[in-house]
């Protein structure tokens, strides 16, 4: 056996994770309003650099991973919100509304509103009041560029189980829901449906069914789909990449409920695989707004 070369091997492996996990992500999706500018040194730009400068160690940030707050008084009040996927621990979840942030600012520069994030969390801030309401428009749809083999079979079950989420999440408390369905006897598919908790129910299953709509008609057959919109975000893939935080908080404890290893999801063409890797998602396809808004 070379152990040189192993030796080699394993440094190669140990430093690529490493730079994954110290280097700033690239956001997913991000949409830059037209509904106005703030000037570099006003009052608004004070408000949201205070406001959003808070997010890592907010104190509003709830068990289960979403906070709304607002600072400041009209015309330069400014309103935010910020979702984190359940099944996540609170650090992660803080680092990932604390990216957002630094790189929605940076992607939408002196814009009074904006909004972005990654699969893992989302954060929106507005000049308008954004708490306590549901907005519906299309943030982000992530296609996996890979078909199911038995097409007809995949969407039918597919679809009971997306039905099935929206429905539980649009009811729950936590507007928040997970669930698989057996596709094949050696494969599920994993599923997961979750609203901002402030929206009423109606307004939650309006939302995921529209996210469903957006699935069936833009990525039909696909065997991993994300579609993201302003109130709601729903999600399939067939491997389980959620933490199922059962009826506790949404948000883990520390380390979570088990040590996440390196698993990797092979397509069937170049730029269709989906690499786990020490719980870094890596996703090499997306659809997403121009930024433009």
């Amino acid at each position: 056996m070379d152990y040189p070369r192993l030796s080699l091997w394993f440094l190669f492996i140990l430093n690529f994770l490493v730079s994954l996990s110290t280097s700033q992500p690239t956001l997913a999706y991000y949409r830059c309003s037209t509904s106005g500018v703030y000037t570099t040194n006003g009052t608004y730009a004070a408000n949201l650099k205070e406001l959003l400068s808070s997010i890592p160690t907010s104190s509003d940030l709830n068990p289960d991973g979403f906070f709304n707050t607002s600072i400041g008084q009209s015309p330069n009040q400014v309103y935010a919100i910020g979702l984190c996927r359940g099944g996540q621990t609170v650090s992660s979840c803080r680092s990932c509304l604390s990216d957002s942030m630094l790189t929605i600012t940076q992607s939408c520069p002196n814009r009074k509103e904006a909004s972005g994030g990654y699969d893992q969390c989302r954060l929106m801030f507005s000049n308008h009041n954004i708490l306590n309401s549901m907005e519906d428009h299309l943030l982000y749809l992530r296609c996996n560029g890979n078909g199911a083999g038995n097409m007809a079979q995949f969407n039918d079950i597919l679809g009971n189980l997306l039905v099935s989420l929206r429905n539980r999440a649009a009811a729950a408390p936590r507007k928040y829901s997970v669930d698989e369905a057996n596709y094949t006897i050696f494969q599920n598919i994993y599923g997961l449906a979750q609203c901002i908790p402030d929206v009423s129910e109606p307004d939650c299953r309006k939302c995921l069914e529209m996210a469903r709509i957006d699935m069936t008609n833009n990525c039909s057959g696909r065997i991993g789909v994300i579609s993201a919109r302003y109130s709601c975000q729903l999600q399939y893939e067939l491997y389980e990449y959620y933490q199922d935080p059962g009826d506790g908080p949404l948000l883990l404890p520390p380390g979570g409920l088990f040590t996440a290893g390196v698993a990797v999801v092979a397509g069937t063409s170049a730029g269709d695989n989906v690499v786990v890797l020490a719980g870094v998602l890596a996703d090499r396809e997306g659809i997403a707004g121009d930024g433009t808004g």
